[in-house]
C-alpha cells in the first residue's frame, strides 16, 4: 500500500519511538507485510519465527521488538510491541488513503425522534429509527438498521448491513402446539468502543436487555440473541452465534463459527476454539474445543484415541 513520501524520522517521531541512528532520512513511500514489501516500504516483525522472512524482505525499515536481533539490510526500529506500533502508523495514514467513511445523511433515513450524538458518521442507506440513541463519534455503515430499542455508547462502529435492536426469537407454544409471540420489550445496548462487523445482528431483549460490554469486537455475520450479556474486551470471530440469555464474562476470545446454546454462564478469560459447540457452563480461564466443547487437553486426548479406533 503506497502513500505520500515521509522520512523515517518523521514516522518514528509521530509514533513516539526512537529512529535508528543514521537512518533518519530514509524515504518511506508505503507499508506492507514483510513478504510483499518493496524498497521504500515499512513493515513489522512481531514473531521471531518469521525472522527469515524479515531477512529476505525488501522493506527499507522494519518495526521489531526491543532486544530482538535479526540479519537484514533494513533499518530496524525497536519498540515494545511492533504490531501495535505498526497499527498506530496505519491509523495515522487512514485519512490519507481514504479508509475513513464519509457522512452521507442526505441518503440515509433518520427519524427526527432519534437521538444522535456529536461527530457521528452515518453512511448511505442507513436507517436510524425513532427512539434509537447514538452516542458521540459513532459510525453507522451503509444499509445498517439501528432500530428503536438500540442504545449505542460513544465511538461505536456498526458496519454495513447490520441490524441492531431487532425482535428477539421468542415464541411460546400453547396446548395445541401453536406458537405465540412473546413481546420483546428490552433494549439492545452497545457500550462504548464496541465494534460490530458487517451483516451481524443484535436482538433486543425480551425483559432483560441485551448488552455488549465496553471495547468488545464482533466480526461479520455473527448473531447475538435476546437477553445475551457479553462482558468487556471480548473478541468474536465470524459466523459465531450466542443463543438467548447466555452471559459471557470479560476478556473472552471466540474463534469462527462458535455456537453457544442459551442460558449458559461463560466465565472471564475463556478461549473457545473455532467451530466449537458449547453446551455447558464454562468456568473462568478455560480453553475449550470441539463439539460438544471440552477442555482443550481433554479434547485432544479424546481425538487421539478416536483416531486409533479401527486401525
Amino acid at each position: 500500500m503506497r502513500h505520500n513520501q515521509r522520512t523515517l524520522k518523521s514516522i518514528c517521531d509521530s509514533l513516539g519511538v526512537k529512529c535508528p541512528a543514521g537512518q533518519e532520512n530514509i524515504k518511506i513511500i508505503g507499508t506492507s507485510a514483510l513478504e510483499d514489501a518493496q524498497t521504500g516500504f515499512l513493515s513489522f516483525l512481531s514473531n521471531p519465527k518469521y525472522a527469515a522472512e524479515a531477512a529476505a524482505s525488501k522493506a527499507s525499515a522494519i518495526f521489531i521488538k526491543k532486544d530482538m536481533a535479526i540479519e537484514t539490510n533494513a533499518a530496524l526500529i525497536q519498540c515494545d510491541d511492533p504490531y501495535i506500533t505498526f497499527m498506530m502508523h496505519l491509523v495515522h495514514l487512514e485519512k490519507e488513503i481514504g479508509g475513513t467513511s464519509l457522512d452521507d445523511r442526505n441518503n440515509a433515513h433518520i427519524s427526527s425522534k432519534a437521538i444522535i450524538g456529536a461527530d457521528c458518521i452515518i453512511e448511505t442507506g442507513a436507517i436510524i429509527a425513532a427512539g434509537a440513541v447514538l452516542g458521540n463519534h459513532c459510525r453507522i455503515g451503509a444499509g445498517t438498521k439501528i432500530l428503536a430499542a438500540a442504545r449505542l455508547g460513544n465511538r461505536v462502529i456498526v458496519e454495513a448491513g447490520c441490524v441492531i435492536g431487532s425482535q428477539g426469537f421468542g415464541f411460546a407454544p400453547d396446548k395445541n402446539g401453536s406458537y405465540h409471540t412473546i413481546p420483546q420489550l428490552g433494549k439492545a445496548i452497545l457500550c462504548d468502543d464496541v465494534f460490530i462487523g458487517a451483516n451481524s445482528t443484535v436482538d433486543r431483549g425480551a425483559i432483560t436487555d441485551t448488552q455488549i460490554g465496553e471495547g468488545t469486537k464482533i466480526d461479520n455475520q455473527c448473531m447475538i440473541a435476546h437477553g445475551v450479556t457479553i462482558g468487556k474486551n471480548c473478541v468474536m470471530a465470524a459466523q459465531s452465534g450466542i443463543a438467548g440469555s447466555t452471559r459471557v464474562g470479560d476478556n473472552c476470545k471466540f474463534g469462527g463459527q462458535v455456537g453457544i446454546i442459551g442460558h449458559l454462564r461463560i466465565g472471564n478469560n475463556v478461549t473457545i476454539y473455532a467451530q466449537s459447540g458449547v453446551m455447558n457452563d464454562v468456568p473462568d480461564n478455560k480453553v475449550i474445543f470441539g463439539s460438544p466443547a471440552l477442555d482443550r487437553r481433554h479434547f485432544l486426548k479424546s481425538f487421539a484415541a478416536f483416531k486409533k479406533q479401527g486401525q
